[in-house]
């Protein structure tokens, strides 16, 4: 079917049940960022393949909100269908909830799976539909009706991981839980988000691709701590493991009869920005039962890595290190040889590279190759039949990451395959101004995501340059390659950096229809010196990849910023030559002399 027809089949459906709108997000039950391929309705019913997305379908029209990162992609792969596109970003653009609000009349309905959408959505929502007695349906689902091969749930096993990655048993993290519980009013809690839930319990699977979480639910009281997931799939000895820390394993689908019987008064903390709809209403609906309405602490105590998950994350960092250094070694070679490859054939050879490192679980998201103007689309996917043949002249970008043992792995890398432009050399400069800055600097206890972002983006302000997107986000421990609540702009910028909070520093310049250029690095935060006027922090990088020399326009570096770089290389060198083949150290070598 096309794009079209899927929607004239999901009108009819509306038409026959009095529904004159309907909401379809990009979400899971879980409020996941990225979504097992079951959950990918968005998508399917739009035609537009990218993470974030929300398509509205009234009885005349239908769009796609997005941000920033996804405007020239969706622009693409709507065409010829009759979406509209929404620039969410774009401050004249209406949300999709107030688009709605606006096509609706007094006394209409407006339809949405209470299930993919926070209960913090859903009560705003009916809050807003309510001043035009438009009434909100929470239980249709007609675009997943339509989908005829909808693929299953993959529900693959589960394994534990070993302190001796994590640092800290599952009892000892469901004790800290319940500790902040208290500071918080409560004794229980709801968990829905997949990585918290994995962080909490010690366990990963594979049922998202590029995550490794499972699918999975938990609850936690004063007594007990109950995961519920498909047990079919759980090893007997990764259940014990659970049960010796004090963990219940029950099915998936239990904890709404569960949460629904229990029958002692409890203070129950509901995180309403991640608690999909319908469980909330579960717990709502028992009277022995008082939601507190608070952020869910596992997010920081997640965020804040211990020192043996930090020492894991430097050893994760120089595995995959090694790895580009043999795969942009092996670019260079084989475009000295004439041979010719795709953009897609690189995201093969990376990860066939990748995966020999020692503890590789596979790559911490789809890797985004692009060459020329595709880089311009900040989270392209290149395709068999669809992606560029790499020449001998521009830019190629790479942004990749891998799963290890030891840790998540996120770098982005931009190289000329050739002669560039004067554009070109002076936008990768800009860039790589602006990675110096923020990762250079000393900021005080207390500071934010916000207080920093600007530290990189002046650096574009000053050309009339800037990006669509936050400087850098948080990254999980062998978990979610984006994870909150820190980061550099966007709505994680107002959480306070502390010691052992994983970010990434990554601006870039996306000039569309003709380059797109990213330097990005990972770090930690780390504890400074402590005066009179406070405690300080800094950022310590985990990333060992080069950043190329090539394409630097010299005269616009300060000797400071060039003294960064020649120290940045010289410890990339010292650290991944030795480990790396005789083809990568010579290229490792050319590509980490000072300037």
């Amino acid at each position: 079917m096309t794009v079209n027809e899927k929607i004239s089949k999901v009108r009819s459906m509306m038409q026959e049940n009095g529904i004159n709108a309907y909401i379809i997000p990009s979400s899971d039950p879980h409020m996941g960022e990225y979504v097992s391929d079951h959950w990918k309705t968005r998508a399917f019913i739009s035609g537009f393949s990218g993470s974030a997305g929300t398509v509205v379908i009234t009885l005349n029209n239908s769009g796609l909100w997005t941000d920033g990162r996804y405007y020239v992609q969706a622009a693409a792969e709507l065409e010829g269908s009759e979406v509209k596109l929404f620039r969410a970003a774009e401050p004249d653009c209406p949300t999709f909830t107030q688009y709605a609000y606006d096509c609706l009349k007094e006394g209409d309905t407006v339809a949405i799976n209470g299930e993919l959408f926070s209960a913090e959505a859903v009560k705003n929502m009916k809050a807003l539909f309510g001043k035009k007695n438009i009434s909100v349906n929470t239980k249709v689902d007609y675009a997943n009706d339509v989908w005829e091969d909808r693929p299953e749930e993959d529900l693959t096993e589960i394994f534990y991981l070993d302190e001796k990655y994590c640092g800290r048993s599952a009892a000892d993290k469901v004790d800290d839980v319940r500790k902040a519980l208290k500071e918080k009013g409560a004794c229980a809690i709801v968990v829905n988000k997949l990585d918290n839930i994995a962080w909490l319990f010690n366990i990963r699977a594979n049922d998202v691709a590029y995550n490794p979480v499972a699918v999975a639910y938990a609850y936690i009281d004063e007594k007990n701590a109950v995961f519920y997931t498909a047990k079919k799939r759980l090893p007997k000895e990764v259940e014990e493991r659970l049960n010796k820390n004090g963990v219940t394993v029950r099915e998936y689908d239990e904890i709404f009869a569960d949460i629904a019987a229990v029958s002692e008064k409890s203070n129950v903390l509901c995180d309403t920005s991640e608690l999909n709809g319908k469980l909330y209403e579960v717990v709502c609906e028992n009277k022995n039962l008082t939601p507190v309405n608070a952020a869910d602490p596992i997010f920081l105590l997640k965020a804040r890595k211990n020192e043996t998950e930090t020492a894991n994350t430097f050893t994760a960092y120089l595995k995959d290190g090694c790895a580009l250094a043999e795969f942009y070694s092996w670019i260079e070679e084989e475009l000295e040889k004439g041979n010719k490859f795709t953009e897609y054939d690189l995201t093969e050879k990376l990860a066939e590279i990748r995966s020999m490192q020692e503890n590789n679980k596979g790559e911490s998201f789809n890797a985004i190759i692009a060459y020329m103007e595709n880089a311009a689309m900040m989270h392209y996917a290149p395709k068999p039949d669809t992606s560029k043949v790499i020449e001998r002249h521009n830019l190629l970008l790479v942004d990749s990451g891998g799963q290890y043992f030891e840790g998540t792995t996120d770098t982005t890398r931009t190289f000329a395959m050739g002669p560039i432009s004067d554009e070109e050399r002076r936008d990768f400069t800009i860039t790589l101004k602006g990675v110096i800055a923020l990762s250079t600097a000393v900021f005080k206890k207390g500071s934010t995501g916000a207080t920093l972002d600007c530290l990189s983006r002046v650096n574009f302000w000053k050309y009339g340059l800037d990006y669509r997107c936050g400087t850098g986000h948080g990254v999980g421990f062998m978990l979610n390659v984006h994870e909150g609540p820190q980061g550099f702009g966007g709505g994680a910028n107002q959480t306070v950096l502390e010691p052992g909070m994983v970010l990434t520093i990554e601006p870039g310049v996306y000039t569309e229809g003709s380059h797109g250029i990213r330097t990005e690095n990972t770090v930690v935060i780390r504890e400074g010196e402590t005066t009179e006027y406070g405690t300080f922090y800094y950022f310590e990088p985990f990333t060992v990849v080069p950043i190329d020399i090539d394409c630097i326009d010299k005269s616009m570096l300060t000797a400071d910023e060039i003294n960064w770089l020649n120290d940045f290389h010289k410890h990339v060198y010292e650290k991944v030559s030795p480990l790396v083949s005789e083809r990568a150290r010579k290229w490792l070598e050319k590509k980490t002399k000072n300037i």
